[in-house]
């Protein structure tokens, strides 16, 4: 029974620690967000809450990437920095507190009960960020490339890496963590932002519908697996959802009231959305061409020039840092218009070749079938995690709504513009999130208005009862998924002890990294064959990728001969040679050039490291 206690005790501190950390990262981001927008009229406190924590938010990871370009990540100077933000910010903490305490006194009995309920089924979802980081792109590239600035305290280029450079707002909010905390965090920070998302989504429906579509979009936003994922793993794709979402919010609201600083709240989340992923250029591009219309129909010329002054101030320094270290701006694609520069064209041809084969073709023929593809064979699109299928079958009743509604028309617009961009650029499906807080928006709201227009249903279809039931009966898939998968994830995992144990058995290379960390530091470099996504558990060096200046290719042509193996292993300055055999059996030389120059220093059952002798570039000594 003291054991229980004690495990209990220990789980407790561990999620303190870093939902605390999170917690005041949000307050944070908030007090700097009502500061930069203290001009700004809110209709309600949660579209204040979501809007400023947002700007927040990305007002620090901007502030982290240019510390990042002098060599400035340095936890006293982040410190600093992050401090007089806040300092500065301070009057934003006594209105929060008097809009929480004005809130809780207007509470009612229902309101309490609905929120203990929505607190208590979330738990299952709150719990999966905290569980050691094993996604393939997140330990690949988007945390392998934070650990290397933490490690270097600068923005370096990392050509071993899957991808040198790119738009990395969101990884600097990934250097925050593990610069302060580590990369538990870092999920938990998305987590955050899923919740950011959620709250706008409400606010949004709230102001433009009704309270039932607030809670009824809500709903069917947490039922898609797909949506869940962006905010449990330490992926990018939910920060660009946020920006995306409070982009178009933003916009939707300068539509409505044509208030400058509605505007500038656009070209601020387009800024961020374009430096988080390539694909956030569709907001500024889309948004921008709207307000050209606007701004010729309205003579007022100076409106578009707003909107792309902020967007290029935020966005522009990601795209010129990627032009001057590879000479394109958006590396490594468009390679015929900037050339192919830092990668041969060789890797570009293969790397745009992988993204083009997802998906089912881009003919007329596979756009007529699209919905069809997106409702029930999602797997072409490498989709692991699932969107729901209601917006198919809700899509009928859309389009009613679409014609009777000029709101739902220009959401559902707006969903499938994006939508087509998608379908013609990469098909993968977690790059269609930014369409889905649109699209369920115009769902809600339209069930809403058919409950609304049959006189049977409309009095008892606006009782909060009906609508806390219709609500749960919507999210039940979303919340079947969040709990079959903290079943199956066991324990989380507090200890480093169980951390090691978690991770070993998810990534049976991983073992062999922890070997060399301990034995080495950071003072080598592995080439690993077949471990892509183990490249941030190296502290040392990491080579190996199918892309790349140590692609695999010239490694494994040579696997049968010591001699030329060794030469181009010493090409690339490698001091480890390690073979994941997971899924790919790999045959090692039998010669004697390879027993001389290859010593066997760590042997698992598919997982074996070979130190290379000492040559020219080799960091020495023989490990025991």
């Amino acid at each position: 029974m003291r054991q229980i206690f004690l495990d209990y005790l220990l789980t407790a501190k561990f999620v303190a620690a870093h939902y605390g950390f999170v917690i005041s990262l949000a307050l944070a981001s908030y007090a700097i967000g009502y500061r930069l927008t203290r001009r700004v009229s809110y209709e309600s406190f949660l579209e204040e809450v979501s809007i400023c924590t947002s700007l927040g938010l990305g007002t620090i990871a901007f502030l982290i990437f240019l510390l990042g370009l002098p060599g400035l990540l340095y936890r006293s100077v982040v410190l600093l920095v992050l401090a007089v933000s806040v300092a500065a910010s301070y009057s934003a903490f006594p209105h929060l507190f008097k809009k929480i305490r004005s809130s809780l006194s207007r509470l009612r009995a229902r309101v309490i009960l609905v929120g203990a309920g929505v607190f208590l089924g979330t738990i299952p979802l709150l719990a999966l960020p905290l569980y050691p980081p094993t996604a393939f792109d997140s330990t690949m590239y988007f945390l392998a490339s934070a650990k290397i600035y933490v490690h270097t305290h600068q923005l370096v280029f990392t050509p071993y890496l899957r991808l040198p450079v790119l738009t990395q707002l969101n990884e600097m909010l990934f250097v925050l963590a593990l610069m302060f905390s580590d990369d538990v965090t870092t999920q938990a920070i998305q987590m955050l932002m899923l919740a950011i998302v959620v709250v706008a989504v409400f606010a949004f429906s709230r102001r433009y519908f009704s309270k039932e579509t607030a809670w009824w979009s809500t709903a069917i936003l947490l039922t898609s697996p797909m949506v869940l994922f962006a905010g449990v793993f330490a992926y990018v794709d939910v920060s660009l959802l946020l920006f995306g979402t409070l982009a178009a919010y933003a916009f939707w609201n300068w539509l409505g009231a044509r208030e400058r600083g509605w505007l500038l709240l656009t070209g601020v989340f387009c800024g961020f959305a374009a430096s988080t992923k390539y694909p956030g250029l569709f907001f500024p591009c889309v948004f921008g061409l709207v307000t050209l219309y606007i701004a010729i129909r309205e003579r007022k010329y100076s409106l578009p020039l707003q909107l792309a002054a902020v967007t290029l101030a935020l966005a522009g320094p990601w795209y010129l840092r990627n032009f001057l270290l590879t000479g394109n701006p958006v590396f490594p694609f468009l390679p015929r218009v900037f050339g192919y520069t830092f990668w041969s064209a060789e890797d570009v041809d293969k790397l745009t070749a992988v993204m083009r084969g997802i998906g089912f073709g881009r003919g007329p023929r596979a756009l007529l079938l699209l919905p069809w593809h997106l409702a029930f064979r999602q797997d072409v699109f490498y989709g692991a995690f699932k969107l729901t299928t209601i917006y198919f079958f809700a899509f009928p009743l859309v389009a009613v709504f679409m014609v009777k509604d000029a709101r739902v028309r220009k959401l559902t617009g707006f969903a499938l513009a994006f939508t087509l961009f998608w379908f013609f650029s990469d098909q993968e499906l977690r790059y269609l999130l930014p369409a889905v807080p649109m699209i369920t928006v115009a769902t809600a709201a339209s069930l809403d208005m058919l409950l609304r227009a049959v006189p049977l249903v409309r009095n008892w279809s606006r009782h909060w009862l009906v609508t806390a039931l219709v609500s749960v009966a919507l999210v039940s898939s979303g919340y079947k998924f969040v709990r079959d998968f903290w079943r199956m994830s066991g324990p989380i995992p507090v200890t480093q002890q169980q951390r090691d144990n978690y991770l070993t058995v998810i990534l049976p290379s991983y073992p062999a990294y922890k070997f060399l960390n301990e034995f080495k530091g950071e003072n080598y470099r592995v080439f690993a064959l077949h471990d892509v996504n183990l490249a941030y558990f190296a502290d040392g060096t990491f080579m190996g990728d199918i892309f790349g200046p140590a692609r695999y290719d010239p490694i494994v042509n040579n696997l049968q001969d010591g001699r030329a193996l060794y030469s181009e292993l010493r090409r690339l300055r490698a001091d480890f040679f390690l073979v994941n055999s997971t899924v790919w059996e790999v045959r090692v030389p039998q010669d004697e050039v390879f027993s001389k120059h290859f010593k066997l220093i760590f042997s698992r059952p598919t997982v074996r490291v070979f130190q290379l002798s000492a040559g020219e570039g080799s960091s020495g000594e023989v490990l025991p």
